[in-house]
C-alpha cells in the first residue's frame, strides 16, 4: 500500500528542487504559455508540473490530475484525483520575492469531502505541511501550533486585496481590517493560510470569488485536521462541498479559532451589497 503522505512530501520535496535552480539558474523565468485556469505560466510552472506529475505516476497508476497548467487529464474513472498547484505565488517567484509554494491534494473523488491527503512546500525555507485524514499532520517543529486568539482585536490577519478591490466586498474588508489589530497580504494563499498551522497568523480572509480549489484546498484540509475552522465563500453564500475542478469561484475565511471566523462573518450587512 502507497504511503500518500510519503508520496505527497517526495513530490513537494522534487519540486521544490527543480524550481530553486530553474531560478537560480534563470532558465525558469521565461514566460512560456497561458495555463488551464487562464493565468500565465512561467517555465519553472510548467517544470514543477511535470515533475509533481513524474512522482506521482510512478506511485499511483490510475489517477487524474488536476493541474492549474494542464488543466484536468488522466484516467477517465481513476482511484485517485491529484489536485495540484505546481508554484502559488509565481509572480512573486518571477520578481525574486521570496514567498511561494507547491500544493498537492489526493481525494477518492472529484469532490472536496473525499480529500484524503494533502500538502504544501514553502519554496524558500523548505518548510512542509502535511496531513492525512484518520492519520498524522506534521507541520514544522512537528505538531500544528494554533493560536488561542478569540477576537478579532488581538487578530493577526492576512487579508487578499482583492476583496478591497471589488466594491462588492469593500466595505465588509474595510470593517475587518479595522476592527483586527493588523492586516497584512503575502500573494500566496497556501502560505498564509499554513501559517495559520505554525501560530504566526490568526487567520486568512479572502471575500470574493478570487480562489480556485487548488489556491487553498490543501492549507485549509490540514488546518481542520488540526483543529482549526474556515468558511469557503460564494457568491451565493456558504458552502460545505466543492468540485476540485471548478474555477475561480471561492473566498475563504480560516482562522485558528471558530469565534474569529464567526466575528469576521458577523461585520457583514447583507443590505449594504
Amino acid at each position: 500500500m502507497v504511503d500518500l503522505l510519503k508520496l505527497i512530501e517526495d513530490a513537494l520535496v522534487a519540486t521544490r528542487d527543480v524550481v530553486q535552480e530553474s531560478i537560480k539558474s534563470g532558465c525558469g523565468l521565461k514566460q512560456k504559455t497561458v495555463g488551464a485556469y487562464g493565468d500565465r505560466s512561467y517555465a519553472f510552472d510548467l517544470l514543477a508540473e511535470r515533475t509533481i506529475i513524474n512522482v506521482i505516476t510512478d506511485k499511483l497508476e490510475d489517477v487524474a490530475i488536476i493541474s492549474e497548467e494542464l488543466g484536468v487529464t488522466g484516467s477517465g474513472n481513476p482511484d485517485y484525483y491529484v489536485l495540484i498547484d505546481p508554484v502559488d505565488g509565481s509572480r512573486n517567484a518571477s520578481r525574486g520575492i521570496p514567498i511561494y509554494s507547491t500544493t498537492i491534494v489526493i481525494s477518492k473523488s472529484n469532490s472536496s469531502k473525499d480529500i484524503i491527503a494533502g500538502g504544501v512546500i514553502d519554496h524558500v525555507s523548505g518548510e512542509v505541511y502535511l496531513g492525512e485524514r484518520n492519520g498524522e499532520i506534521i507541520v514544522p517543529g512537528g505538531k500544528p501550533k494554533l493560536s488561542n486568539v478569540k477576537s478579532l482585536k488581538d487578530s493577526l490577519l492576512f487579508l487578499n486585496t482583492s476583496s478591497i478591490r471589488d466594491e462588492r466586498y469593500r466595505r465588509w474588508a474595510e470593517k475587518i481590517i479595522g476592527n483586527c489589530n493588523h492586516s497584512s497580504f503575502l500573494a500566496s494563499t497556501a502560505l498564509e493560510i499554513c501559517y495559520i498551522l505554525a501560530g504566526r497568523v490568526d487567520g486568512y480572509v479572502c471575500l470574493g470569488p478570487y480562489l480556485r480549489p487548488f489556491d487553498f484546498l490543501a492549507p485549509v484540509f490540514i488546518l481542520e485536521l488540526a483543529g482549526g475552522t474556515s468558511k469557503i465563500l460564494t457568491v451565493n453564500g456558504v458552502v460545505s462541498e466543492i468540485e476540485l475542478s471548478a474555477g475561480r469561484e471561492f473566498g475563504v475565511i480560516a482562522a485558528s479559532r471558530q469565534e474569529v471566523v464567526d466575528e469576521i462573518s458577523n461585520l457583514r450587512d447583507d443590505t449594504e451589497y
